[in-house]
């Protein structure tokens, strides 16, 4: 991930949630994208439901 402002390459956590009835519950977190979209994908497969994706900088994610 480009950070927009100091113009260098950072780390990014993606992080997979299932809303339903106004919840937000975690279901998987990667800092490698495609370990993420082949979580998605898999599990789109299984219970045809889709599933929200937050990327963050891992600084950000940790709570730093």
């Amino acid at each position: 991930m480009l950070d927009i402002d100091s113009g260098e390459q950072i780390e990014a956590v993606y992080t997979l949630f299932r809303i339903k009835g106004g919840k937000k519950e975690e279901k998987f977190q990667s800092s490698d994208i495609n370990d993420a979209i082949t979580f998605h994908k898999n599990y789109v497969a299984r219970y045809r439901e889709g599933l929200y994706m937050e990327i963050l900088p891992q600084k950000k994610a940790l709570g730093k």
